[in-house]
């Protein structure tokens, strides 16, 4: 049976169509070793095309000035807090969930060493926004037991949502919805806790790089 999915970039919708059956059918007819090097191609190809959002500029960085102040709205930390938000301090925000299997554990196991060569400055916050609403505060802790210090934060999907909008970042349930397709992206707030920085394709950007962008923020 055919799969499809609406993606957006700004102002324009790409829809894709791919079939499951097809696949399969076409599979059968091959040999086993040949099946299963298309299988993994093909695998691919899905996750590559389906799992990130990125504007319709590609990946890069987007500056906000004037710095755009967000949504105030009261969300829930990985230990179960309140966090009225957004954050005062210099903060980094990586827009992301738990069940991610590529772009955020990779973002993240980048983003502690940058911080780390920057001599982890005590003024400056780590946090993992959840876009994913069945990510509650345990699921948070659990799963950022590997990336202290970094902190999540979860709530109600009408708090989150316009703070994804503001910071120009889609993202909604994928087919089947187990996993959830989003924009790759980082937000760079100031010590008001305003947006001053976005980047996109973060995943794609070494720790030097991260080094580089944080250390910017900070000056």
């Amino acid at each position: 049976m055919p799969a499809s999915s609406n993606v957006r970039f700004g102002h324009y919708t790409v829809r894709y169509r791919f079939s499951f059956g097809a696949v399969r059918g076409m599979m059968l007819k091959m040999k086993p070793p040949v099946h299963k090097l298309l299988l993994f191609l093909w695998t691919g190809l899905v996750w590559a095309h389906g799992g990130h959002y990125l504007p319709a500029s590609g990946p890069g960085a987007f500056d906000f000035r004037p710095a755009r102040t967000l949504p105030a709205v009261e969300l829930r930390s990985h230990e179960n807090k309140p966090v009225l938000f957004p954050p005062k301090g210099p903060a980094v925000l990586l827009f992301g969930y738990t069940q991610c299997p590529d772009a955020c554990p990779l973002t993240l196991g980048r983003l502690l060493p940058a911080y780390e060569a920057l001599g982890a400055p005590p003024q400056l916050r780590l946090w993992l926004l959840s876009v994913d609403e069945r990510d509650t505060p345990q699921t948070l802790q659990r799963y950022l037991q590997g990336f202290a210090p970094v902190q999540g934060l979860t709530g109600r999907p009408e708090a989150i949502r316009p703070i994804a909008e503001a910071a120009r970042v889609e993202y909604n349930l994928a087919p089947g919805g187990r996993l959830v397709f989003h924009t790759d992206a980082l937000a760079l707030l100031d010590a008001q806790g305003r947006l001053v920085r976005m980047l996109y394709g973060v995943s794609r950007l070494s720790t030097a790089k991260l080094k580089e962008e944080i250390a910017q923020l900070l000056r």
